[in-house]
């Protein structure tokens, strides 16, 4: 049985995408699937949770404690496939590729991009920042087998950069849905996001975007306020 670990140090206990599209995707299919992740050990719907207990909330310190208890759990768990979800976890894909591993980045976001939308980063280091990120990145992925992305954009970012991209879009599974028998034309004209609400995210246009409609916006999620040239 090929025996395959998932590894964060920053995403939450059980995260959609990693543990239950993921991993429990991969467990149905016959695979030996751990996840090392914040928190306590356990097993749920086949997956081997292995947790690496409490990780600094500070950016710094999460950076490099929880990037190193991450390392080390997933070291000790001598899988076959590593998959990583943070991109402070880099360094250790090269480290994991070293020992003789396939290994996978999975690329949740286009982060030079998000490094440049970043408020709590002084805009004067950003572009140096997002640039020096990229460059590194690009030195990573094209040592470790693939990237795994979680939109079509992200994908073509790799393109070229990568030995192998392949696009797994982050769409809601079908079960986790609750389909109406009501007609579309019947029900309430509502228009729904859910996710991240902030500025970054597009929670102003999409309220702007909605004044001059009849239609009702409904917004799903937790919400960041941050200031951005002053306007919150």
């Amino acid at each position: 049985m090929i025996k395959v670990c998932h590894v964060t140090s920053v995403h939450e206990v059980e995260d959609d995408r990693i543990f239950l599209k993921e991993c429990i995707s991969l467990a149905k299919n016959g695979y030996d699937v751990c996840l090392v992740e914040r928190g306590e050990t356990y097993d749920k719907e086949g997956v081997h949770i292995k947790g690496i207990g409490y990780v600094p909330e500070g950016r710094i310190k999460r950076m490099i404690i929880g990037g190193r208890k991450a390392y080390s759990k997933a070291l000790e768990l001598d899988a076959d496939i590593y998959q990583i979800h943070d991109p402070e976890l880099l360094p250790y894909a090269l480290k994991l590729k070293k020992k003789g591993k396939t290994v996978i980045f999975d690329s949740h976001e286009d982060v030079p991009a998000q490094i440049i939308d970043k408020t709590w980063i002084p805009k004067f280091f950003r572009y140096m920042i997002a640039k020096a990120y990229k460059t590194y990145e690009d030195h990573v992925v094209k040592k470790i087998d693939a990237v795994i992305t979680a939109t079509p954009h992200i994908a073509d970012m790799f393109a070229g950069r990568a030995k192998r991209v392949v696009d797994i879009n982050n769409y809601p599974k079908l079960d986790d849905i609750q389909f109406h028998e009501m007609p579309f034309a019947q029900r309430e004209p509502i228009v729904c996001y859910a996710g991240g609400i902030d500025v970054i995210r597009g929670e102003k246009v999409m309220i702007e975007a909605m004044k001059n409609s009849e239609k009702i916006l409904v917004i799903a999620g937790d919400h960041v306020v941050e200031e951005i040239n002053g306007d919150k």
